[in-house]
Order: C-alpha cells, then structure tokens, then sequence
C-alpha cells in the first residue's frame, strides 16, 4: 500500500529563529524536520556558531559540520538588528509568525530591541521562547554560558563522572548538553502551540541549560535533597564485574549490565561454556561482592580472547544485558542507526550521499521533509523579503546603507 501523499504536519508554521550557537537553533530544526517553514536571523558576520570549529579544539575539515546539523533546512536572511530599517523588517515578519525563538543573553536582547516585551504586543499569538544559560532569573540570569558550563558543570554532571576525586574533570562534548535543551525548549514550543488551538492565545516559554543539566542529574541530585550521604571518592568506587567494562581481542571495548544477575548469570555461564564457574560456585547472591577480583579476572580472559563482533554476535540472544563502547567513526556503518533512520540523507552538493543525525523523535504516519543544507549567510534575504512585498531597488538601497545583507552564490 502507497503511503498518502500529504503535507508535512507543521508545514504552515513559520519560526523565527533569532538565537544562535545551537541549544535555542536545534529547536527550530526539530520544527523544520515537520515542514515548518524556519527564517534564521543572522547579522553579515554569520551567527557564531560558524566559527566554533575555527575557535575550538575541535577536528577541521572543508565543511562546517556543526552548520550543518544544526541549521538544515532553514533559510538565512542576514538583517542589521541595529539599525531601525532591519528592525521593522524583524518585526513585520514577527507579525506573520507563529513562533520566535531567542538565547541572546538579557543585555543584548534588550539592546537589540527583541525582548519579549519588544516583541510579543506586535503579534499576542506568538510564541514567544527564550533558552538562558541559567534561568529567567536571579543573579546568574544576565550571565553567558556554554553546555559545558551550565548543563556540564554546574549541574554536578562533571564532578560525578569523573571515577574519583583525585581525577581530573573531563568536559563534554560539542553541544553534549545543547541538543536535549533544545528538545526541552521543542516540547515548551509545542505544548503553548496546543494551548493556542484551544485558547488562541499565544503564551512565552522557556527553559534553560542549567535546568536540563539538573533534571539530567536527577537521580542524584533528588538523592542530596533527601539527604542521602555520598561516599567520599578519594579513589574509584569498586564496580562489581556484572556491571562493568572490558577489553576485547581487537582492542574494543564493551560494558556488561547485568543488574538482574540472578537470571542473567546462569545465560552467561551457558553462552561462554564455563560451568565450572556454576560448580565451584564463584558468584554467591547472599554475597556478591565475595569473589569480585576472581569473576573480574576470569570474564576478562574470556572476553580478550575474542574480537568484539564475535562478543557481539554471542550475547546479542542470549538475554544478557551488554552494550558496545560505540566510536564516532563506527555510526555510518551501525545496521542500527541505518535501519531505525537515526541516520538519514542531508541534501548537499559538495557531498556524495551524505547522512546527517535525524531529530530523535517519529510520530507514526507523519513523515519528514527531506533534509536539506544548511544556508549560506543571508542566502535567502532576498527570497523572503521580495514575498513581503520589497522591490529590487529597495533591496539595494538597504544593503548599501547596511541594514541588511545577502550572498551570491
């Protein structure tokens, strides 16, 4: 049977996206995965986001792969906010909005003129969603942040993952924390525009980095508020064999979660052909931790003795909880990823079937668009302000006197 042919599910939403870097920008993605139609607002220097490459520690190479992921499928206008000519264009196509959507720290709205008191009263069924590094208020309100500062650090992430107290700290990744915000700010997005259909009102929103970091850490963090003591760490907390990690042959590595040992330990004794394990009675449930070293020893042994895919392939039926320590490099060849489409094309004329990370979210028989480039800086500046009515010579006059900018292609 054909699948019907009907339009996206937000295709008729129009998004605003006046944020930049990517926590508050991967939202609008999310959105214009379903068709809405998503204008980035980008000054002539591009949004920072950009640059991160370029300013991080971070592997280089011909395209932006952070532009990429996060900026697909939008269309760039390059505006001047500034400037009061670039501003009225802002607020003109806020008043055929749906959904405007800003991080920019409290100071720069406020000077830019888009704070929600700016922005809403021109259009009251807007949603109007703001992502902060650390709240709408307090005294950390105005301050900047990064993921790795506010969701990574602050929430207690980094301190207790590090094995030990006399570890070093490791940072996250490149938008680690960025991406689930921006899911959280989706969701806010989302529900406010149900709450419009059933009331017509439009309503502000918002979340902040520090805040998803917290729920992130949840279970640790509820545990200090219910005044659990912590051990103190001044070496690594032992790990008991069932639920660790280890070496394999070809120098991969995978982790054992065999939480529910009971069932899972007679399955692994079966699978690796090692009763003797069950008759000298290594494993004891009334006291598990008994012989740790010498279950640890002999798993390893038996585990280093084979290549990860023969691992793999033995434990992937037998009911025993395991997971591979995935590299990045191994996810355009994972069945997995291919096969559940967490991986999917991106539209793109310098590459040759290139795949790019979908939104982590289906809803049955509403399909995607097809993914599409990122834009270039102000790429689409003309094309949206030609269907808001401006001529040709409108648009010279504004971009000689800097209020807005675009590129040829």
């Amino acid at each position: 049977m054909e699948k019907e042919n009907k339009d996206p599910l937000l295709k008729g939403l129009k998004v605003i996206d006046a944020a930049s870097f990517i926590a508050g920008p991967s939202a609008a993605t999310i959105m214009s995965d379903y068709g809405a139609e998503v204008i980035k607002i980008e000054p002539e220097s591009g949004d920072s986001l950009r640059n991160l490459i370029s300013n991080g520690r971070m592997p280089e190479g011909p395209e932006n792969y952070c532009w990429e992921l996060t900026s697909r499928n939008k269309k760039s206008i390059s505006l001047n906010l500034k400037d009061q000519e670039a501003h009225k264009i802002l607020i003109n196509l806020v008043k055929e909005a749906d959904v405007f959507i800003t991080n920019m720290p409290f100071p720069v709205r406020k000077k830019l003129n888009i704070t929600v008191e700016d922005i809403r009263p021109h259009n009251p069924s807007l949603i109007y969603a703001s992502l902060t590094g650390y709240g709408e208020v307090g005294p950390d309100a105005d301050r900047t942040a990064y993921d790795s500062m506010a969701w990574w650090a602050r929430s207690g992430l980094m301190d207790f993952v590090r094995p030990s107290n006399s570890h070093p700290v490791a940072w996250s990744t490149p938008g680690m924390g960025d991406h689930p915000t921006g899911m959280a700010l989706y969701g806010a997005i989302m529900t406010a525009l149900y709450k419009r259909e059933r009331t017509g009102e439009g309503s502000e929103v918002s979340t902040s980095l520090m805040a998803n970091g917290a729920w992130a850490n949840g279970v640790f963090i509820q545990a200090a508020l219910m005044n659990i003591e912590f051990p103190e760490r001044p070496e690594p907390l032992p790990r008991h064999p069932f639920y660790d990690f280890y070496s394999t042959k070809d120098n991969r590595e995978f982790a054992l979660g065999m939480i529910n040992s009971r069932i899972e330990w007679p399955k692994l004794i079966s699978i690796l052909n090692r009763t003797d394990w069950e008759t000298r009675e290594l494993f004891s449930f009334d006291d598990p931790f008994a012989n740790a070293d010498t279950i640890r020893t002999e798993l390893s042994e038996e585990f280093k003795s084979r290549d990860l895919n023969v691992i793999d392939n033995l434990l992937r039926d037998s009911g025993v909880t395991y997971g591979v320590l995935g590299r990045t490099t191994d996810h355009a060849h994972d069945k997995q990823f291919l096969e559940t489409e967490t991986l999917v094309p991106l539209e793109h004329e310098s590459f040759e079937n290139l795949m790019t990370i979908n939104s982590p979210f289906r809803i049955e028989e509403e399909e995607k668009v097809e993914f599409s480039r990122a834009p270039k800086v102000g790429e689409h500046t003309k094309e949206v302000l030609k269907e808001m009515g401006f001529k040709d010579t409108d648009l010279e006059e504004l971009k000689n006197n800097k209020s807005i900018f675009w590129s040829d292609i």
